[in-house]
């Protein structure tokens, strides 16, 4: 039998960024399983660790002609590891991703995920807004970019 899931708490979540690099731009969120954080949701050396695993994923991906150079990422500092979501959009909607996730004693070290998992209910709150707009500003009859990039979860307990 499953255990039995606790009662849902609000985490924090917010835009950190967004990275711009050689042909692609990525908005980067953070969620901490602590709803009450008083410092940052990542460490600088988090970042910078996740800046080097988003662009190699994203570099792998680069010759794919579907692609348009946008997408986003959600690093979420979890009860069991720190995750990573790295999702980049192709062929008009379609969402691609890629899982890494880091020990929580070595946050500074993603390696992929194979297990079959999608998101967890805080990363589909990033998740719902990017799809939203998306539909707002890319699946247009003027498709604008910025207006993408610009459009960000604002930041609060969720």
């Amino acid at each position: 039998m499953a255990p039995q899931p606790e009662p849902y708490v609000p985490r924090h979540i917010a835009h950190i960024d967004t990275w711009r690099n050689a042909g692609y731009a990525v908005k980067i969120y953070g969620i901490h399983h602590d709803p009450y954080l008083a410092g940052p949701i990542l460490s600088d050396a988090v970042v910078a660790s996740v800046r080097t695993a988003v662009y190699a994923v994203l570099d792998e991906h680069s010759t794919d002609a579907r692609g348009h150079g946008l997408g986003f990422c959600i690093v979420h500092v979890g009860q069991e590891a720190v995750w990573l979501l790295v999702d980049w959009w192709i062929s008009g909607g379609i969402v691609c991703q890629r899982m890494l996730s880091a020990p929580l004693t070595q946050p500074d070290i993603f390696t992929p995920v194979s297990a079959p998992a999608l998101a967890c209910v805080w990363e589909l709150v990033v998740t719902a807004h990017e799809r939203n707009a998306w539909v707002r500003h890319m699946l247009t009859a003027k498709p604008d970019a910025r207006a993408y990039l610009d459009d960000t979860l604002p930041a609060g307990r969720y």
